[in-house]
Formats: structure tokens, sequence, C-alpha cells
């Protein structure tokens, strides 16, 4: 969903500075290959300020239905020579969650997007024409019922990257995806089950196109530290580390099925 004019000038010239000044973890660096820069966890004082005012709280609650609970913070930049995310669900995002359960991310381009001209924004799929929600019940499943270590031995497994769709996939998405131009200050809300990948930034007069990211949790989604480990193990196992640990190191101290909420948060 397009959001217009969510956000000040004030706002995102502060959060362009944010994700001007991060630096990539080492760590992590093997998964911003096709990003000039993809951060974890940079959220500062305007972050704060940006959802809990209370225009921002409102708006989110007549879209999705309840509260909202921020997460984390993202931040990324694309350059002509660099691919960005292929199309993929938030799996890995939110793994922390119920899979059943919502969760939200609020991508917020710094940089003029023109779909005709240099492009670089994201392409999704309405989850009415192709929902991603499948797709977690298959890995709850496979968690559920111990098969993870079996599942990793599979040639199929070997063969592709489960966090990203698969060839025949990525065919019907391409045939029903959505694009939209962005002004300064707009902004797109996806929910968990939303298939989007990045569009390519082509050359032109933007040397990079830079965004951040928010992400929400829902009032009514709930931990699942059986469904995190079974993520992490599945990650590992395709010879990758994940790209965050907020799963564990923010939420360590909640059992499965606890409520998520602001003050359970610990902050990293």
């Amino acid at each position: 969903m397009k959001l217009k004019n969510l956000l000040t000038t004030e706002a995102t010239d502060e959060l362009r500075k944010i994700t001007s000044n991060s630096r990539s973890r080492e760590e992590f660096s093997k998964y911003s290959t096709e990003f000039k820069k993809l951060v974890y966890d940079i959220e500062q004082d305007i972050t704060f300020q940006i959802y809990s005012s209370p225009n921002f709280k409102n708006t989110f609650r007549q879209l999705v239905g309840q509260e909202l609970t921020f997460t984390q913070s993202v931040g990324f930049e694309l350059t002509p020579k660099k691919k960005g995310a292929a199309w993929h669900l938030d799996t890995i995002s939110f793994s922390y969650i119920m899979p059943e359960d919502l969760g939200y991310t609020l991508w917020i381009p710094l940089d003029p997007i023109k779909t005709r001209e240099q492009h670089g924004g994201i392409a999704y799929v309405p989850r009415k024409a192709y929902s991603g929600d499948a797709y977690f019940f298959l890995l709850d499943q496979v968690v559920k019922n111990g098969k993870v270590d079996e599942v990793c031995q599979f040639e199929d497994f070997k063969r592709s990257n489960f966090q990203y769709a698969s060839q025949m996939e990525e065919i019907a998405l391409e045939s029903c995806k959505v694009e939209h131009d962005f002004e300064v200050g707009d902004a797109l809300l996806l929910d968990k089950f939303v298939w989007h990948k990045s569009c390519p930034l082509k050359e032109g007069t933007l040397p990079s196109r830079k965004a951040y990211v928010m992400r929400f949790v829902g009032s009514h989604s709930r931990y699942s530290k059986a469904f995190l480990d079974g993520m992490y193990s599945l990650i590992r196992a395709t010879g990758e580390e994940p790209q965050t640990t907020f799963g564990y190191k923010a939420l360590a101290h909640l059992k499965d099925g606890d409520p998520i909420s602001e003050e359970l948060i610990v902050k990293t």
C-alpha cells in the first residue's frame, strides 16, 4: 500500500543522514553483495519520534486495525551496478513471531523513484493475487514436525535458497507485480505475506538510491522461539549466517506464545 506524504522533509533528511553515516557490520557483509549498503538496527531519536507520534499511530491504526509495535530498522543503499534483493517474503525478518501472526514493513525511499526513468524502487504482488501465507505454513510444518535436518539434505534445498521465490514462482510474480513512483516523503507498507523485490537502479542522474525501513509487529503478535530456531537452522544449512540476531538479543527473555510489546523489547 502506497502512502503519500507520510513523512516531513525534516524527518526524511534525518533518516537519510542516519543511513549515509551507518556502516555495515562485517559479519553480515555477504548479504550486502547486491546492495552498496545494508545495515540493521540504526534507529535513532528521529525513528522514535516518527513511530510514537499521535498522527503516525492513528494513521496505522486505521490502516491495519490494531496497534503496532516498532521492532527494528534497516538502511539500504542501491547503486546501478547492484541488483538488490530478488523476490522474497520476510520469513527471516519476522522469524521471531508465530508464522500466522502479522508483521509489517514500512519502506521509506529517501530519493525520488521514477519507474520510467532510473527506477530503483520496489515491486510487489498484492496478496489477493498471490499470497505468501501458504509458504509460512509450509515452513511452520517443517519446524513443528522436526523435519529441518531432513529438509536440509534434499537436493532441491541444496540447489536453491529457501528465502527466495523459485524460478516458477518468479514467472508468476513478474506477471502480476505492482510498481509505484515515489516522492521523498512517500512510503510503502507491506505485511510479511506480501512477495516483493528490489528494482535495479539504472544509470542516470542519481548516483545511488537510499531507503530506510521500519519494521513493526501487530498488537496480537506472539513470540516464537521454535520458529526462530528453525529458520536460523535452515539459513546456516545453506552455509550462510543470519542477517540479524534481533530475535535472540532483544527478545531472549520471552517464551513461546508471549505477546510482544514495546516495553518487552530489550534495546540492543
